[in-house]
């Protein structure tokens, strides 16, 4: 889309000054670790999309001035969800270029939380591993001296605001927020966002190697927690639609996805929906 996303910037900003306060609250006394992990849990996942957004360029749009906004923004809440924006840029566009593709797409290590629950956390942490570790991997020989700089200062920060902030609390529930939390938006993010849309991996192709999951009636009052990525289609046909458009561009063009194959589905019975 050509126009500036100014909602997502706001985004950008809600969620960054909603996880300082979060923190400080617990800290203060004003959240109890329980209340305070849930919190984490649902920012780190709202951190996911706005960072995924500045990898396609959706923030600055055909603002080419704006660029260094559109990248302030993916550097700001890459560090919440631990990704280092510059390695999943690389990544999440391999995995676009090469959808469903056991042997190019690096994110069909998804595929393993097929084996059951057991899975789930392993195969989710693999999955991180893989987002951090892959420009060292695969283009640390073309990234540019200051790309290679700010990888390493991304990986820093990212483990090193949580160490301060461990050590400035001083308290074994400090870790908890810390890691659950962060496990639980992480996992989501994993599993909602990656994982589902493309189950179940033997189909590749504009319009059927991602599924769009539709949510039933008596969730559709908190469907707008997910920010639209079940519609997951809609982004993989035009990744620069911002996510804030899926819902209504998946209202006009539903019928012809169906006509071409789309997996239109529930979001939990995977069934056809009409």
């Amino acid at each position: 889309m050509a126009k500036f996303a100014w909602p997502t910037v706001l985004f950008v900003a809600f969620i960054i000054v909603a996880y300082i306060l979060n923190l400080l609250l617990f800290v203060q006394g004003g959240l109890a670790a329980w209340q305070s992990t849930l919190i984490m849990g649902a920012l780190t996942y709202f951190a996911y999309t706005p960072l995924h957004e500045a990898v396609h360029n959706n923030i600055n749009g055909k603002h080419k001035s704006l660029k260094w906004l559109n990248d302030l923004c993916g550097h700001l809440v890459a560090p919440l969800i631990a990704v280092s924006y510059i390695s999943h840029r690389y990544e999440h566009l391999t995995h676009h270029a090469f959808t469903n593709d056991s042997d190019k797409d690096p994110d069909i290590i998804m595929q393993g939380m097929q084996k059951g629950p057991h899975a789930v956390l392993f195969v989710a942490l693999h999955f991180l591993w893989i987002q951090n570790s892959y420009v060292a991997k695969h283009h640390w020989h073309k990234a540019s001296r200051k790309e290679r700089t700010i990888y390493v200062a991304e990986i820093a920060f990212s483990l090193g605001w949580r160490v301060a902030f461990l050590v400035w609390a001083g308290n074994l529930s400090a870790v908890i927020v810390v890691i659950a939390g962060f496990l639980l938006g992480g996992m989501f993010t994993a599993y909602w966002f990656a994982y589902r849309p493309h189950l179940p991996y033997n189909k590749q192709g504009r319009y059927v190697d991602t599924a769009s999951m539709v949510a039933p009636k008596w969730l559709k009052p908190v469907e707008w927690f997910w920010l639209g990525q079940n519609l997951h289609t809609i982004h993989h046909l035009f990744p620069r639609i911002p996510f804030y458009r899926y819902h209504s561009v998946f209202k006009q063009i539903k019928p012809i996805m169906q006509a071409y194959g789309t997996p239109v589905i529930g979001i939990f019975n995977r069934k056809p929906t009409p």
